[in-house]
C-alpha cells in the first residue's frame, strides 16, 4: 500500500513540474464592453460570450449560488476569461466590492484536481472558492499576499463511457 501511495505521489510531482499557466482570468462589471476593448486594443480574437450561468459553489466554507456571465477568447497561447458577476456572494463580489476590476486570477488546467487541492492546502493556501459547471471542476486559493492575485486550478472531467 505504501509503495502504491509513493508511486501516485511521484506521478503527481512529475505532473506538477510540467504545469504552466493556461488561463488569465479577469473580473469586470461589464464583460461585453471589456471584450470589445480587448479585441480592439490587443487584437484578441472575438470573444465567445456565454449566457448567464447559475453555479452551486462553496465560498469561504459556505454553500451558495452564484450567477455570472462569462466570455472566452485565446491570445498569447492562453485562454482569456472575462467574468461578470450577476448575483451571489463569491470571490468576484469581494474583488468588485474592493473597487477593483481587472486581472483576478491565473488558472492552471490539471488532471486529478483533488491532489492539487491537497498540495496547495498543505502549503498553507486556503481553498476559498470551489464549484462545478457541467464536467468542469474548479478551486481557487487565496494567494493574493504571495502572488497579488488568486490561483485557480481546474479540471475537465472525462466523459464516462457507457458500458457495452
Amino acid at each position: 500500500m505504501l509503495s502504491q501511495r509513493k508511486i501516485i505521489m511521484e506521478e503527481f510531482k512529475n505532473n506538477f513540474s510540467n504545469l504552466k499557466v493556461d488561463q488569465l482570468g479577469f473580473v469586470y462589471k461589464d464583460v461585453e464592453k471589456q471584450a470589445k476593448i480587448f479585441e480592439t486594443l490587443f487584437n484578441v480574437p472575438k470573444f465567445a460570450i456565454l449566457p448567464e450561468t447559475k453555479d452551486i459553489v462553496k465560498y469561504r466554507g459556505k454553500d451558495g449560488e452564484v450567477n455570472t456571465k462569462l466570455a472566452f477568447s485565446r491570445q498569447f497561447g492562453l485562454q482569456i476569461e472575462l467574468t461578470q458577476l450577476i448575483t451571489g456572494d463569491c470571490i468576484y463580489k469581494e474583488f468588485l466590492d474592493q473597487g477593483r476590476e481587472g486581472l483576478h486570477h491565473i488558472g492552471l488546467f490539471v488532471e486529478n484536481i483533488e491532489a492539487y487541492i491537497e498540495y496547495f492546502e498543505k502549503q498553507g493556501y486556503e481553498m476559498i472558492y470551489y464549484g462545478e459547471i457541467d464536467r468542469r471542476v474548479y478551486a481557487y486559493f487565496d494567494t493574493e499576499e504571495t502572488l497579488g492575485m488568486f490561483l485557480e486550478v481546474q479540471e475537465t472531467r472525462k466523459r464516462r463511457k457507457n458500458p457495452s
